[in-house]
């Protein structure tokens, strides 16, 4: 497929050198402006503000201005609510099948593992001008494509809730439960909730048992 218009992106990440590696293989499409070029979740929604873009290519977790890191559901949600028809590609070292398909179910047109080859960034932007609703890396096909359309790869009883991944994520990330409190505006009990919750629903009885499922399936590497 090629492109028939000038197609505008907006690109997110903290890392100096991946901004320079995604403006390199962008530059392979003839039609592709880059419009945004910023480094944290706070600068990506301000310039989204004055400049909107169709395709936003994001980090999932990047430092903003307030605290050393943003809360990647959040900032998605952000770009989903006030620019509901950009297409949005995470653009990730995180691997973790729970927060992925979690991306899908908000409505994230592709979420792309930054170990994927990188015809598969292409790939998803081009895939944006056709009619697809979403579109799945060739790591994610076997798991997620055939049973996408009737919803069953993201229905499954043990899934983690948003709130319940939140909490995991920020935990294991070294957060304290005081902390985690303060971050998602939650009662300690609310957020205490949540992580035994989602501990039930993984098997695990132990806070080293879910640092470990943590590092073992992506969530933070």
């Amino acid at each position: 497929m090629s492109l028939n218009k000038v197609l505008h992106v907006a690109i997110a990440d903290d890392h100096p050198v991946v901004l320079g590696a995604l403006k390199n293989e962008l530059g392979r499409l003839p039609d592709v402006r880059i419009d945004l070029e910023v480094e944290t979740g706070d600068a990506l929604l301000n310039a989204l503000k004055r400049s909107p873009c169709e395709i936003v290519i994001t980090d999932f977790t990047m430092p903003n201005d307030e605290k050393d890191d943003s809360d990647g559901f959040s900032l998605i949600k952000r770009i989903k609510a006030d620019h509901p028809s950009s297409k949005v590609i995470v653009y990730t070292a995180m691997a973790n099948s729970a927060v992925v398909k979690r991306l899908y179910r908000m409505g994230v047109f592709s979420v792309i593992n930054k170990r994927e080859k990188p015809e598969e960034l292409i790939n998803a932007c081009l895939a944006t001008q056709s009619s697809k609703q979403v579109y799945f890396p060739v790591s994610l096909r076997g798991e997620l494509e055939v049973s996408w359309p009737q919803g069953e790869a993201f229905s499954q009883s043990k899934e983690l809730t948003l709130s319940e991944l939140e909490v995991v994520r920020l935990f294991v990330e070294g957060n304290s439960l005081s902390d985690i409190c303060d971050r998602l505006s939650r009662t300690p009990s609310t957020v205490s909730t949540h992580k035994n919750n989602a501990m039930r629903k993984l098997g695990l009885s132990t806070d080293a048992e879910l640092i470990k499922y943590a590092y073992s399936t992506g969530m933070i590497t």
